[in-house]
């Protein structure tokens, strides 16, 4: 949520804040840490009750924001919002030992679960620092399998423990992204601290005045020519493999009319069975294979099909999106998980959406609201996730949603956009899934209009 909160407020304001960015991270550092070792000892210099004050007050704020969100959003304020209610309903009506057990249980299961997901992307993937990866899944993982113990409180102070615990997680990464800002050479973009491997890139771009704020459309080909529910995360979110193990992982592209279009794409489309697969998942510069972009949108779904979703994005700084391509497109290498299509969309919106909250975040009142909204946390953790494996055409698909949501609540007034209605094309069930990405949409039928937008 972080780095997304950073691209938000723009490179020119972060990095001359940057030291008020660390110290708040010391000060969560130091809170986080006063409340963990305070439980430790099971005996609460704050009453385990006062927890739910600021549980009350973001659960408070996400159901009064109902009425302003779009349809996602309300779904997202609704999950939040009830969400805080049964924790503090939790905490305040049953027995503490239980529901330290209970709050134990589930931190135990998140702590698990994000230590072995993040331990076995950077084994597989091998992206740049992904020793650094495997080390924090390492730690991560023993107060995983510590929050199902009852030591040492008899789960008396479990609910600060894992609080504390958490807190000192989401410090450390505040200030490690301080330290990077402040050590980035003059003139460099803080872009570049967010992108592994690509620090030449968005050079200068916080230097200059924004351009115009446009509308940008990010086009979706899924892998299995429809859409696929969350549930079915490996389909969605990595690749769609069928019943002769053919892997494909879908496609991804963005558009800012008249004259932009990002889509990158291996230069010889390949059929990959799923040992194949496996050996070009990692990052390294031996999966690097020559790549090629697509000249716009019009003749890529002409010689193939209509995306099956569309997202539009308002506000985007058109000159960097601008630049962005210029620079971006001049290295035509293409490499699965390291620079692949999915990654080349997701830079391009951080540089489009640098500096949109700029003038906005110097009230608090504005700032209380971007940083309690469950948009911007949907989409910190889509982040999150892509930075600890790949970006993907599916995660790139739910981070566009999910910014989009953002930005007209916060942004721009959901009656200004002529982009609310965009119709977004659907293709129909049926197509054949783990064919090569092209020959998916060869294969699909006439697609049906869905409009994604009208919210």
């Amino acid at each position: 949520m972080i780095q997304l909160f950073l691209v938000l407020c723009g490179s020119r304001l972060v990095r001359e804040h940057c030291w008020m960015l660390f110290s708040l991270g010391a000060l969560w550092l130091f809170i986080g840490g006063f409340l963990f070792l305070d439980a430790l000892d099971g005996s609460l210099v704050f009453p385990i009750t006062y927890y739910t004050l600021p549980l009350a007050f973001d659960g408070a704020w996400a159901f009064v924001s109902l009425p302003s969100r779009l349809r996602g959003g309300r779904v997202m304020c609704l999950m939040k919002g009830t969400a805080c209610l049964l924790v503090i309903l939790l905490i305040l009506f049953v027995p503490a030992g239980y529901s330290g057990m209970i709050v134990g249980f589930l931190g135990g299961l998140f702590l698990c679960f994000d230590a072995l997901w993040r331990g076995a992307s950077a084994w597989v993937v091998r992206y740049d620092g992904w020793l650094c990866g495997l080390l924090l899944a390492a730690l991560e993982l023993p107060f995983g399998i510590w929050s199902f113990v009852p030591w040492p409180t008899a789960w008396e102070g479990r609910v600060g423990i894992d609080v504390g615990t958490l807190l000192l997680m989401s410090a450390f990464t505040v200030c490690a992204q301080a330290l990077r800002i402040r050590c980035l050479p003059p003139g460099v973009s803080v872009l570049s601290a967010l992108h592994r491997g690509e620090k030449s890139l968005l050079v200068g771009l916080g230097a200059e005045e924004p351009g115009t704020r446009e509308t940008a459309i990010v086009h979706i080909w899924t892998p299995t020519g429809s859409m696929v529910p969350v549930h079915r995360g490996v389909s969605r979110y990595l690749a769609a493999v069928d019943r002769n193990g053919v892997v494909s992982t879908g496609h991804a592209a963005l558009e800012l009319t008249p004259d932009v279009y990002i889509s990158h794409y291996p230069a010889v489309e390949i059929d990959r069975s799923g040992a194949e697969f496996a050996g070009i998942l990692r990052a390294g510069p031996d999966n690097n294979v020559p790549g090629l972009f697509q000249p716009s949108y019009a003749e890529e779904s002409a010689e193939w099909c209509p995306s099956t979703v569309r997202v539009a994005l308002p506000g985007l700084n058109g000159r960097g999106v601008r630049r962005f391509q210029q620079e971006y497109c001049a290295d035509t290498t293409y490499n699965l998980t390291g620079r692949n299509c999915a990654s080349a969309v997701a830079k391009a919106l951080d540089v489009g959406l640098d500096g949109l909250f700029a003038d906005k975040v110097r009230s608090p009142l504005f700032l209380l609201r971007l940083i309690l909204s469950p948009e911007l946390r949907v989409a910190g953790f889509l982040r999150l996730r892509a930075a600890a494996m790949t970006w993907s055409p599916g995660i790139v698909l739910d981070y566009a949603r999910a910014l989009r949501h953002l930005i007209i609540a916060l942004g721009v007034a959901p009656g200004e956009a002529g982009t609310d209605k965009a119709p977004v094309m659907s293709t129909k069930h049926g197509a054949a899934v783990g064919q090569s990405t092209k020959a998916i949409g060869k294969a699909v039928a006439a697609p049906m209009e869905h409009v994604d937008a009208a919210e």
